[in-house]
């Protein structure tokens, strides 16, 4: 008889229905009974790999039963599913190869080959490797099965956080990095729903903005050769590290094309796709075109050096070295600390909107995956508006000064020519009061 080794070997190289073919020796069903008068029990026989005793915690008590739970196992392997990992399926929900620490692991590694094949960011990794960490915050499932999972247990799992003095918004994102472990078990067919999750209520972030005016002068707070990357940033509503990663071969008459990121703050970060994985074309401000041409040398397309270098070291900008620049130059232009981000990008989105640039070609601009994410600043340059005061339509009289006998007006009322009119030399008979013209009862209140 082949082992269960040698015939896991040959089905990862044979076809299809080959591979059916060498499944149907694959295991053994066997039977106990344990003392006298004891019920028989069957059980499926897979060693080196393990060993089926029950169906996810119910007993195998006829032959006919283990033989249908047998031939599903060998349909399973023969699609390509590995032994281990449909042998887990079977197992009783509190077994060993269910709890959550064994699926975290196996779901770090895919994601750790995903970094390496550069289709997931390193700092989205590195957060993953540190919630996953013994003393992280997902070790309050250490002994939990995931299909013990639920709206409860997950309850108790955000109370913890909190116990663990994480503020609702945290609390969030860290439950947000959980669903998608099991949005990946469901994926995989290991779970069959998701329990819903309750979420902290976290008090909406509201941006700090600049006014156009103030973002001019920390800009021209900042030194000419330092100047170029800010004003990449604040015109053109570039991520920083979108911005760090552009070459002198992407700039091209007067246009930038932009189609990879600093995946990281460092200058050893690696340089990947953006994030939201598109390129986008953009057209280079006057200003951030004289500073570029100004400055650009030829010679800098062919070795792919930086298009907005750090004058102090010749290469990539740091984060924190722009982040430090730019608190230097908010002290000098006498304002108070917004951070880089915020006094940028926000920024430039915001006056975008409120200048009236429509939201799709603001989407388009900006690289958003998501017309939702461009109306976020559409709310903002709302909540940026000045209150004004209305001036009332009529004064209130005094003892010195009647009030003045209010007119009014219907559509269609003759409404004659004023002075000013007369003295501009409009011509023409009376007008006509339009139905827009009519005075608001809301006025006098």
């Amino acid at each position: 008889m082949l082992s269960v080794a040698r015939i896991l070997a040959d089905t990862t190289c044979a076809k299809h229905a080959v591979r059916w073919a060498l499944v149907g020796k694959l295991g053994r069903i066997r039977s106990r009974k344990r003392g006298k008068g004891a019920v028989r029990e069957f059980y499926l026989d897979f060693r080196p790999y393990g060993r089926v005793w029950s169906h996810r915690g119910i007993r195998l008590l006829d032959e006919e039963t283990a033989r249908r739970l047998m031939e599903q196992i060998r349909g399973q392997v023969a699609e390509g599913t590995p032994l281990a990992e449909v042998l887990a399926r079977y197992q009783p929900p509190s077994a060993k190869a269910n709890l959550v620490p064994m699926w975290l692991a196996r779901w770090l590694e895919i994601r750790r080959r995903e970094c390496e094949a550069g289709s997931l960011s390193p700092g989205y990794l590195k957060e993953l490797e540190r919630l996953c960490a013994p003393r992280g915050h997902f070790s309050f499932f250490e002994h939990t099965s995931i299909h013990e999972i639920s709206f409860g247990v997950l309850e108790d799992w955000s109370l913890w956080l909190a116990d663990r003095d994480l503020g609702p918004k945290t609390r969030r994102n860290v439950m947000g990095y959980f669903r998608a472990f099991l949005v990946w078990l469901q994926r995989r067919g290991e779970l069959r729903q998701i329990p819903r999750f309750p979420l902290p209520k976290a008090d909406e972030h509201e941006p700090r903005l600049l006014a156009i005016s103030d973002q001019d002068r920390v800009l021209a707070a900042i030194s000419d050769e330092d100047r170029g990357i800010f004003l990449a940033l604040a015109q053109l509503g570039l991520r920083p590290g979108e911005a760090r990663a552009l070459t002198a071969a992407d700039y091209q008459d007067g246009w930038l094309h932009v189609d990879k990121a600093v995946k990281g703050k460092s200058v050893s970060s690696p340089v990947r796709g953006t994030k939201t994985g598109k390129a986008k074309r953009l057209p280079v401000s006057e200003e951030l075109r004289e500073w570029i041409e100004r400055r650009l040398d030829p010679a800098d397309r062919l070795r792919q050096a930086p298009l907005f270098p750090n004058p102090r070291t010749g290469g990539i900008w740091a984060h924190k070295a722009l982040a430090r620049v730019w608190a230097r130059a908010l002290e000098a232009a006498e304002l108070p600390h917004i951070s880089l981000y915020e006094g940028t990008k926000h920024t430039f989105a915001t006056d975008a909107i409120r200048r009236g640039v429509p939201e799709r070609h603001l989407q388009r601009f900006l690289g958003h995956a998501s017309i939702q994410s461009t109306r976020r600043y559409a709310r903002l340059a709302d909540n940026a508006l000045l209150e004004v005061l209305r001036v009332p339509s009529r004064r209130v009289s005094t003892d010195d000064e009647p009030a003045k006998k209010q007119t009014w007006r219907q559509p269609g009322d003759k409404v004659p020519r004023n002075k000013s009119e007369k003295s501009r030399g409009v011509s023409g008979g009376p007008s006509r009061v339009r139905t827009w013209d009519r005075p608001v009862m809301s006025r006098l209140l």
